[in-house]
């Protein structure tokens, strides 16, 4: 069952490791454009997916941050921390980062970052996602039912990748993979895993197999993952570099894990959610504007799709001017939730917003950076 996360009264341990424990009302109502939003989470490191457990606590995965004092590898090299965490806030405004040590890597010439990525909770318990890194619980899924231990691995992707792995025409084998974003498939009993490296959609278990659903050729960047109104699974397609304007797209996987286009057009989506009528909304991480640097700060947006046809059409800017934004979440009484600053950020700026009311908005709402 899911572990009482906010009502430990002993101090958490894992990995006999001493757990920080962060008690703090963070909830602060800011005004912006015709429509307001709350920071509901702050101080975060590089947040990631959201899921809000069924007495109402909302947790994120934090990717991590480079280790206190930790000094950077010089070249083209990966820099590994066990700085991943979830944080955790109830309806009260109590938090805690009820999980640590978890893997985090930092690449020197991109910038990209991995660690933990996303939560889902199913049949009373709540299962962690982590992305590429090193390490006996990186590239797994995992269960996180009691918080005096480590996480349980319940399903290895880099297993899965390694026995999977072909040969390429010079006989070299690249084994890749990079769990981004997930959702439970309880009459299944397993949950649906967008691998951000191969551009398969894999099914993981409970019993720890690891299937191919859908392998989707030409959309090799796979990231957010919902399922529709119509009880299907919908996947974005985040783009490869450069990451043009208009070069995304959401798809619609049918049970057999056929793949047709439900929406295109789109830049950077890096996530998707539905509301309680049906529409569709559409995380951008960037707007593709080409600089110096592919990835131009506080471009992220979020946009409302209506149904067209066969597909979904754009029919409203909602916000912009986020902060690479890096998951969405909307809740039963549609209010929206948004991790920001979660990528190519400073320790400790991440944060969750979340916005009551965008029904109604007129002009898009601005968002305020307050980070530094």
């Amino acid at each position: 069952m899911v572990p009482s996360v906010l009502g430990m009264t002993t101090t958490l341990r894992t990995r006999n490791i001493g757990w920080v424990i962060v008690m703090l009302l963070v909830t602060s109502a800011c005004a912006s454009g015709s429509s307001g939003y709350e920071v509901v989470l702050d101080g975060l490191n590089e947040p990631r997916g959201l899921w809000i457990l069924s007495d109402g606590t909302l947790c994120v995965a934090e990717a991590g941050r480079l280790a206190e004092g930790q000094v950077v590898k010089e070249g083209p090299t990966a820099n590994r921390a066990d700085t991943g965490s979830v944080s955790c806030v109830n309806t009260a405004g109590t938090r805690r980062r009820i999980v640590e040590r978890l893997p985090y890597v930092f690449y020197n010439v991109t910038g990209v970052t991995t660690g933990p990525a996303d939560l889902a909770e199913m049949d009373g318990n709540l299962y962690l996602l982590t992305g590429e890194g090193s390490g006996s619980l990186a590239r797994n899924l995992l269960r996180i039912t009691d918080l005096t231990t480590t996480p349980e691995v319940i399903a290895d992707f880099l297993a899965f990748a390694t026995e999977t792995a072909q040969p390429d025409f010079f006989d070299n084998i690249d084994v890749i993979s990079n769990p981004f974003a997930m959702i439970p498939d309880p009459d299944n009993q397993r949950l649906l895993v967008t691998d951000g490296a191969t551009g398969q959609v894999l099914s993981a278990g409970l019993d720890g197999d690891i299937q191919v659903f859908s392998d989707v050729p030409g959309h090799e960047v796979l990231t957010g993952i919902a399922r529709g109104p119509d009880g299907l699974v919908y996947v974005a397609s985040f783009s490869e570099l450069p990451h043009a304007t208009g070069a995304g797209a959401i798809l619609r996987l049918n049970p057999n894990g056929s793949a047709t286009l439900a929406a295109d057009q789109l830049t950077t989506p890096i996530d998707l959610a539905f509301d309680s009528s049906g529409r569709m909304y559409v995380l951008e991480f960037i707007d593709g504007t080409q600089t110096d640097s592919p990835y131009r700060d506080k471009t992220g947006r979020l946009i409302r799709l209506e149904p067209r046809g066969e597909g979904w059409a754009q029919s409203q800017l909602l916000v912009e001017g986020l902060p690479f934004p890096t998951a969405l979440l909307i809740d039963g009484e549609d209010r929206i939730y948004i991790s920001v600053h979660g990528a190519f950020s400073p320790p400790d700026t991440g944060s969750v917003l979340r916005f009551d009311d965008l029904a109604s908005v007129g002009q898009p709402v601005q968002f305020a950076d307050k980070s530094p």
